[in-house]
């Protein structure tokens, strides 16, 4: 009986190690355009359920030549994060994402991510948003 009681207490603690696990946060939601190999994927991550931040990974995709990004770190779970089309102004065809209040500038053409030192004037025109959807992390188009 002793090695029963003692089994049961042993699968009850390695159960109660695993909650503080449950809440944590890792999912991803891309942008595709009519081009089908180009796209701008975010990967959320959230280590611990406690804290109220996130790691985004922003990575810009044309295959098979781009798969680049770079890691945002300390994003509020809470934050807005919306995609433009940034003006044509730009050299190069360039997306812009808003975090909380920090933008990037996102080229498939070139392959990079780059945050911007200060907010751009003029974003451009708004896509849409990656948010919760039915439970989901999604990319949801403006207007829907």
């Amino acid at each position: 009986m002793p090695q029963t009681l003692i089994r049961r207490f042993l699968l009850l603690l390695a159960l109660l190690a695993l909650l503080p696990l449950a809440g944590c946060l890792q999912d991803s939601a891309s942008y595709a355009w009519p081009e089908k190999d180009h796209a701008i994927t975010l990967i959320r991550n959230q280590s611990w359920p406690w804290q109220d931040t996130m790691s985004v990974e922003v990575v810009a995709l044309r295959l098979p030549e781009c798969n680049s990004g770079m890691s945002v770190k300390d994003i509020p779970i809470k934050s807005d994060i919306t995609l433009f089309k940034a003006p044509d102004e730009y050299a190069e065809p360039v997306f812009i994402v808003r975090m909380n209040k920090r933008h990037f500038a996102v080229s498939t053409q070139s392959c990079q991510v780059q945050e911007f030192k200060e907010a751009p004037p003029d974003p451009g025109s708004k896509l849409g948003a990656f948010q919760e959807k039915d439970g989901k992390f999604s990319f949801v188009p403006e207007g829907l």
